[in-house]
């Protein structure tokens, strides 16, 4: 099993790809397309006697005719029937009752096929992102990551058909060459090399397609990831009136990625245009030698010739298949190793169940780093208590957001002990402590969604969850805007909650972290971005939760933190002075520099 699993990994890639997805899938598509060709070449070996019937109602067909297929003829009279012209009508008739029957079921299992496939692919990149280690992810693109989870699936779902249909026609191709080489070998390995041959001609065009294919999802990536920025920046680049020159920049990708398209739809169209008159020809050469230089029966070669026309056909669609299938290789490759970096990017975590937080966090000589040459932290030690607020800051690249990163089980230090109630966190699952955080970030996350499902993050409505609903707007002071709303909870936010104020936004985002019941309630720089007014109104909500939730938060406006219970300063990555808002203030030099800056 090994060495046929490194056969298929080392030759047939594409096959083993399949495979991995589909399993017994893949065989009961090859032996149904098998089945079709050998009903189909059976009843088409009936043609001969059948000519031979009509030609005298009278006379008796011959097997003799059919060469090695004469078998055909001679079960026939074996059970005792007599072989006239309705006998063999309805013996054929029952082969290609038969074949469609089998076309039917071969047609249908691929459909279904298709569709398991599609499913289980996209099932396989949403389980494998949601385990991205977020670490990894800071560093990946963007543009990739969109373009593979929704653009590069259809194109792979593209590959999987027409590498389907491929190997369908290779089946019946096979299938036919070999009821050929039956009726008379002579001929079929004739057209056989004639066929080899004539591949050779497209294998120059065949490279050149492939490696559009792999530029064409190239500049897709890039067309998504300048997208993504362009909605995201939408606002700047219409106050700025630099839209249009955005506009012309993504024109002008969206014409690479046409001319490449057009690049592969014209090496299709000479290899459709070149295939039939090549092939067309090389059955006249092989008829010609057969009859005048070998001297072969001139009736096998008609029945051998009926088969080849039949294999011809299948080799044409098989090469139009694999050509298509070409210009979608690159997306299956793309597939392969973005599927294959996220599950090489897992997030680490442990087998213990957080079950809620009793006591204390206590962080011991704590390092992190991305290079080793350029250390963000160092040495932290650290301990927050049970419903404490406490306030991380520091200058720009002290290492603010990093540590609560870390607090947050969003990336692992590379070195020092991170303990929660007394157990190391490496030892938690840490989906069940991130299930007991509420993250509040400076640019709020609000879905094109409604009010409701925006809070709950799509719950049922059920009496309990309404109530924990509502409970949640109250806490976060928003209950009565959203009252007020046309729909009140049903109300849709719109995209990234363009109906509402930064300040309604952020309001938003505390709800559905109420409405969680977490334990911890993170806020990096959840008011940065507000204006003083706004930024006021939404600090009273959060001093408001002071003693229900343990909050740590980071602050750009040290004039928000004054009454929390501990500030931690941060100095290039080392803790400068822990303690309260006023002994800080006098005690460190950095945070007394920061207050005289900002004149708080």
């Amino acid at each position: 099993m090994k060495g046929l699993k490194k056969l298929l990994t080392n030759f047939l890639p594409q096959l083993a790809y399949f495979y991995s997805h589909l399993r017994y899938r893949m065989v009961v598509l090859l032996i149904t397309s098998i089945f079709v060709g050998l009903l189909d070449g059976l009843g088409l070996a009936l043609f001969l006697p059948l000519l031979e019937l009509i030609a005298d109602s009278e006379a008796t067909a011959s097997a003799e005719k059919l060469g090695n297929l004469a078998f055909l003829l001679d079960g026939i009279t074996a059970i005792g029937l007599e072989l006239n012209l309705t006998v063999v009508l309805l013996t054929m008739l029952c082969f290609f009752i038969f074949k469609g029957i089998a076309t039917f079921f071969e047609r249908y299992m691929r459909v279904v096929y298709q569709q398991y496939f599609i499913a289980k692919i996209r099932l396989e990149n949403i389980q494998a992102l949601a385990n991205y280690s977020y670490n990894a992810f800071v560093s990946a693109d963007a543009g990739a990551i969109q373009n593979t989870m929704s653009g590069e699936v259809e194109r792979v779902m593209q590959a999987f058909r027409t590498y389907s249909m491929m190997l369908q026609q290779l089946m019946m191709l096979l299938t036919y060459m070999g009821l050929a080489f039956v009726a008379s070998p002579e001929f079929a390995v004739l057209i056989a090399i004639g066929g080899i041959l004539s591949n050779f001609l497209f294998s120059t065009l065949y490279r050149k397609t492939k490696v559009l294919s792999k530029e064409l999802v190239q500049r897709n990536h890039g067309f998504q990831g300048y997208v993504i920025q362009a909605v995201a920046f939408f606002k700047y680049l219409k106050a700025t009136a630099t839209i249009r020159k955005y506009a012309q920049f993504l024109e002008k990708k969206v014409v690479d990625i046409e001319n490449t398209t057009r690049k592969m739809g014209v090496l299709n169209s000479i290899m459709m245009g070149l295939r039939e008159p090549l092939m067309i020809g090389i059955v006249v050469g092989v008829i010609f030698i057969q009859v005048n230089l070998i001297g072969g029966a001139l009736s096998t070669v008609i029945l051998s010739l009926l088969f080849f026309y039949r294999g011809l056909t299948a080799l044409t669609a098989l090469q139009t298949s694999y050509n298509q299938f070409l210009g979608f290789s690159g997306s299956l490759e793309n597939m392969s190793v973005f599927v294959a970096d996220l599950k090489a990017n897992p997030t680490i975590t442990g087998k213990d169940s957080f079950k809620g937080f009793r006591q204390e966090i206590v962080l011991k000589q704590i390092d992190f780093h991305y290079t080793a040459e350029k250390p963000i932290l160092k040495k932290i030690d650290l301990k927050i208590t049970k419903n404490d607020s406490v306030a991380f800051v520091g200058e720009s690249g002290s290492g603010k957001t990093t540590l609560l990163n870390i607090v947050a089980g969003l990336i692992n230090p590379k070195s020092g002990e991170y303990w929660i109630d007394g157990r190391k966190v490496n030892d938690l699952n840490i989906q069940s402590l991130q299930e007991r955080i509420g993250y509040i970030t400076q640019d709020p996350v609000i879905f094109d969604d409604t009010v409701f499902n925006n809070v709950t993050f799509w719950d049922q409505k059920t009496p309990e969850n309404i109530k924990r609903f509502e409970t949640a707007l109250q806490k976060a002071h928003i209950a009565q805007l959203v009252e007020e709303l046309t729909k009140k909870g049903d109300t849709r936010l719109g995209n990234n909650g363009v109906s509402l104020s930064g300040g309604q936004k952020q309001r938003i985002s505390i709800a559905r972290e109420l409405y969680k019941e977490v334990d911890f309630l993170f806020m990096d720089e959840a008011t940065s971005a507000l204006d003083s007014e706004t930024e006021r109104a939404i600090q009273q909500s959060i001093e408001a939760l002071k003693g229900q939730y343990t909050i740590i938060m980071i602050a750009h406006r040290l004039s928000t933190i004054k009454n929390v219970d501990k500030v931690v300063v941060l100095n290039q990555g080392k803790i400068d002075f822990i303690g309260a808002y006023h002994e800080v203030l006098e005690k460190s030099t950095a945070f007394k520099r920061m207050i005289q800056l900002q004149e708080v």
